[in-house]
């Protein structure tokens, strides 16, 4: 699957792939969402505007993660040591959070790379509800530069959409039920 991402990313910038996390998998993560989770801020200085974003994160240190976490960690670690063997781009470190979108929450559209820090250069997102379908909604839509639409993607559960972050302004459109993921990004910079 890592080489298959790779080609994608080489090719297209993006790549989704189904059953990356084992849909048995996924009812142990549930616990990690009735955490205490804080509302998702906008830019650099996080603040809440909840016109733009509704959904709430519980950041991660990804070199002590959850037990639950810990195969979506070792994947992108070697998804990371892949891309900088093959692509040159000098990825150093990733951060990342658990995200739930409660129903009727979005996130308009935006581009992940900060404006005050250019060192984000790859975005992932693992969906880890348990269950999805078309009316639920909360599709994540990919633009290119030009504004116009990509691709738009049913967040299916065990899915992962990863792309270059500075190339696709995205979306999350509206959804009914509960959304969740692992979502972060790749740095060319050491965080810690």
């Amino acid at each position: 699957m890592i080489d298959q991402i790779a080609q994608d990313i080489h090719r297209q910038g993006w790549s989704y792939q189904q059953n990356v996390v084992d849909k048995s998998r996924l009812a142990t993560m549930a616990p990690m969402f009735e955490a205490e989770f804080s509302p998702a801020g906008v830019g650099s200085e996080k603040q809440r505007v909840e016109e733009i974003r509704g959904d709430w994160i519980k950041w991660l240190d990804p070199l002590h993660p959850p037990g639950a976490l810990e195969q979506e960690i070792e994947f992108l670690r070697d998804l990371q040591n892949e891309f900088n063997q093959r692509f040159y781009l000098g990825l150093q470190d990733f951060e990342c959070h658990l995200a739930k979108y409660p129903p009727g929450s979005f996130y308009k559209k935006h581009v992940d790379r900060l404006a005050k820090d250019s060192s984000r250069s790859i975005s992932f997102i693992f969906y880890l509800h348990q269950e999805w379908n078309e009316a639920d909604g909360g599709e994540l839509v990919l633009y290119n530069k030009d504004d116009e639409i990509i691709k738009s993607i049913l967040p299916l559960p065990g899915s992962m959409i990863i792309f270059l972050s500075e190339d696709f302004p995205h979306e999350v459109k509206v959804c009914s039920r509960e959304r969740r993921s692992l979502t972060g990004w790749m740095h060319t910079k050491i965080l810690t």
